[in-house]
């Protein structure tokens, strides 16, 4: 087998293990009280406010969508990457459908201790989560093998990776999610990140070969 199709195979089976974590934990955490890591994790509400709303607001779609416009342009001025933006930007829409089901499916209810913002959808997984994995991570390795200079490479790589953590770290800060939603978000978006990343591969190999 080629090197490329381990890869390939790996990031699929990768996907489908990520994707089943999630599942678990969902079947766990549904319609019960909150777990102890989750009653634990809540001292981490009320911290540093100010920077968990940016944060958040780089989570949402306005932030998302210019997020991708960067991207494409990015990718056009170098010429190079922009069927890779595609692949990141459809697999961010397909993820975040996929998140509202699985949230209607388990069902769970949102912690009751808010700050500043009350959202009105379900609980689990966290579809900020899903995001800062699949756009935020999935970007960071995109530029990371884009034609840049690795100086500046390693700039947008760190903030990319920041962003990532950031918004994370914000839902629980803002009391809008549980860790295991968190968690949950994480890993599902881990899921989809890894099917684009495969099927990038794939498109890449495919190139290459002709």
């Amino acid at each position: 087998m080629r090197t490329a199709d381990a890869l390939e195979s790996r990031l699929w089976l990768a996907a489908l293990l990520c994707a089943l974590a999630t599942l678990a934990i969902g079947a766990v955490v549904a319609n019960r009280p909150p777990v102890r890591i989750d009653v634990e994790a809540a001292a981490l509400r009320g911290g540093a406010v100010p920077t968990a709303l940016f944060f958040t607001a780089l989570g949402r779609w306005p932030a998302l969508i210019g997020l991708g416009a960067v991207a494409a342009g990015i990718a056009l001025s170098v010429r190079t990457g922009l069927s890779a933006v595609a692949v990141l930007l459809a697999a961010q829409a397909l993820s975040q459908a996929a998140n509202m089901l699985l949230k209607l499916g388990f069902h769970r209810a949102r912690p009751d201790a808010w700050l500043q913002i009350r959202e009105t959808d379900l609980s689990f997984p966290s579809g900020h989560a899903v995001s800062a994995v699949v756009l935020f991570v999935g970007f960071a390795l995109l530029v990371w093998h884009a034609p840049l200079p690795r100086p500046l490479a390693a700039v947008f790589v760190a903030a990319l990776l920041v962003c990532a953590v950031g918004i994370s770290w914000s839902r629980l800060a803002l009391g809008a999610h549980y860790l295991t939603d968190v968690v949950g978000g994480l890993l599902f978006g881990a899921a989809f990140l890894c099917a684009a990343l495969a099927i990038i591969l794939r498109f890449t190999s495919a190139a290459n070969a002709q």
